[in-house]
């Protein structure tokens, strides 16, 4: 569960970081996507360190559903 979920989280944040990074149109997408790698183990040996579960399950999740939410008003044109 804890690879899975880290694994979604990692993807859904490459996108959502090209919303907020402040740098030029090519290093906003090279970035993130050069990160991607770090990010997922840096969330999967989290999981795995926690003492408890719950804890890296809702940091994940609310990492999940705030870079979800940036690349769903970034792709439809923001709140207008």
């Amino acid at each position: 569960m804890a690879c899975l979920l880290a694994l979604l989280t990692a993807i859904v944040m490459i996108p959502g970081m090209t919303t907020y990074l402040p740098f030029a149109l090519e290093e906003q997408i090279l970035i993130p996507i050069m990160l991607f790698p770090l990010i997922w183990a840096g969330l999967f040996i989290y999981a795995y360190m926690a003492i408890k579960a719950w804890h890296p399950f809702l940091l994940m999740l609310l990492i999940l559903l705030s870079h979800g939410a940036l690349s769903y008003f970034a792709v439809s044109g923001g709140l207008s």
